[in-house]
């Protein structure tokens, strides 16, 4: 058992490649004494990371990419640490879109694979879900490892309403490549629905760390912290996924406003249900949202009534 005053100080450093080039996506392991793994995290673009609270005592700190691994043992005495570990490996290759690398598992995807998924992407986003369907299978006949194409059928799975056949396709597909940012996303969100918070962090985590630009990932994890009542974290992610959507998404007002209402932020709860429902006036959440917004607006004018009363 740690003592209150060992609260613990942070850890940071960076991986670089042997071309000294900073590595994003690389998994970090912080390791007891005893050899039993502490906590885990991911690089980011600058190939930093960060351990935000460790205890004093004796670590390793193992970075692996691939079958590439270095390690580093380090002190923690409750003062803020910073290492920096070096891998064997050349710089990661890119496929030209920002914050996306391209894993050795996307490599091997045949043209004709990566044609057939286009058309069924098409195809869902015009709400030809059948259609979707028959592509995602022509796919998956060329190249049955192809996890983009797993992941889309767990997608079209979900809106059959099919779960445990979309978990069984994202499992399959994030075994296949431990890089499909995707798959892990759309992982968080079916956890999400489960009510398995802890799990669809950590899975999250990992999506975040492969797309960073992916909104959806955000707003997954904006919700998976709310549910926690971390609701200040919960604000940073939403924001971050309002920053980078494509237009405007009501669901993140109606997450934001249960956010502000765990911080007993009443105002911009209710500014936040409005423009929700503005949006969406007979959405699926809307008597919900106006039920919320009822009792904010009866916090708002109890503590007005409270303050006048005190002068």
């Amino acid at each position: 058992m740690f003592s209150s005053a060992d609260a613990g100080s942070s850890l940071t450093g960076a991986v670089m490649s042997s071309d000294n080039k900073p590595l994003k996506d690389v998994r970090v392991d912080l390791r007891d004494s005893n050899g039993s793994n502490v906590n885990s995290v991911y690089t980011n673009a600058a190939g930093m990371f960060e351990f935000p609270q460790v205890h004093s005592g004796t670590y390793e700190v193992v970075a692996t990419s691939g079958l590439a691994e270095t390690q580093q043992r380090v002190e923690m005495d409750r003062m803020p640490s910073s290492i920096n570990l070096r891998l064997p490996i050349q710089s990661t290759p890119s496929d030209g879109r920002p914050g996306n690398s391209v894993s050795v598992a996307q490599y091997r995807v045949p043209a004709k694979a990566r044609e057939e998924l286009q058309k069924a992407r098409d195809n869902s986003i015009k709400g030809k879900n059948a259609e979707a369907e028959k592509h995602v299978a022509k796919a998956l006949e060329i190249y049955p490892k192809y996890a983009d194409a797993l992941t889309l059928r767990a997608i079209l799975k979900m809106d059959a309403s099919d779960r445990p056949g979309a978990v069984a396709d994202l499992q399959e597909a994030i075994q296949d490549d431990e890089n499909c940012a995707l798959a892990y996303i759309v992982m968080g969100a079916v956890l999400n629905s489960e009510q398995k918070f802890d799990d669809a962090i950590k899975t999250l985590e990992r999506g975040e760390a492969l797309s960073p630009d992916s909104w959806q990932a955000y707003f997954e994890m904006g919700k998976a912290l709310t549910a926690k009542s971390q609701y200040e974290p919960a604000l940073r992610q939403l924001q971050k996924a309002q920053a980078l959507a494509p237009k405007d998404y009501p669901p993140l007002h109606l997450v934001k406003a249960r956010a502000m209402m765990g911080l007993n932020n009443y105002s911009d709860e209710m500014a936040e249900l409005q423009q929700y429902l503005d949006k969406e006036p007979q959405g699926s959440h809307s008597v919900q949202a106006r039920q919320m917004m009822d009792q904010a607006r009866a916090f708002v004018q109890s503590g007005q009534k409270a303050s006048a009363a005190a002068k």
